[in-house]
């Protein structure tokens, strides 16, 4: 059986101008130069099943776009097949809604890359992997650029609603 994989990104470090909607708040200087070390770190650790191209699911709000984009250039030509989708649930979700996003979107995917924010990628960390050593350091601090790579032997969509379905396979945070 194959292993569905869930790779949660929170957004790099964003700026906090005045008089700009949260929403459309850019990133700052160190999340211009953390973004593409996300791309390097997800190039080399993550992996999916041939036949099944990820699926990358990005916040609408400008900091994760942002990133995304900057992020993407660091990938290698394996991620051109990716379908990449601008997903406005993700702003401000709850952990429910968004393993209900992931669940929307993973059909024919393998691995699915969640670009959104915290405390909901939080949240779905701790409803959807076990408890052990590697959820607790992702759910202890999980900053700006933090990475987590969830691996479940059920198919994406039935995991993603499914409560402990997941482990914790890495955790990082990328920064430059």
């Amino acid at each position: 059986m194959a292993t569905s994989t869930l790779v949660l990104v929170r957004h790099a470090k964003s700026d906090y101008p005045w008089g700009v909607d949260d929403h459309d708040r850019p990133l700052n200087e160190r999340g211009r130069r953390d973004a593409p070390l996300i791309g390097t770190w997800v190039d080399e650790h993550v992996s999916w099943t041939p036949g099944a191209e990820p699926a990358i699911l990005v916040s609408t709000a400008l900091r994760a776009q942002l990133t995304w984009s900057l992020a993407r250039p660091s990938l290698s030509d394996r991620w051109a097949s990716a379908v990449e989708i601008d997903e406005a649930r993700i702003y401000e979700a709850s952990s429910q809604t968004l393993g209900e996003v992931v669940a929307d979107h993973s059909t024919d995917a393998s691995t699915v890359i969640l670009v959104g924010h915290n405390p909901g990628l939080v949240g779905l960390i701790l409803a959807l992997a076990e408890a052990d050593d590697r959820r607790a350091a992702a759910t202890a601090k999980f900053p700006t650029s933090a990475i987590a790579v969830l691996e479940s032997d059920l198919p994406l969509p039935d995991a993603a609603m499914q409560p402990q379905a997941f482990r914790v396979r890495e955790f990082a945070v990328p920064r430059g």
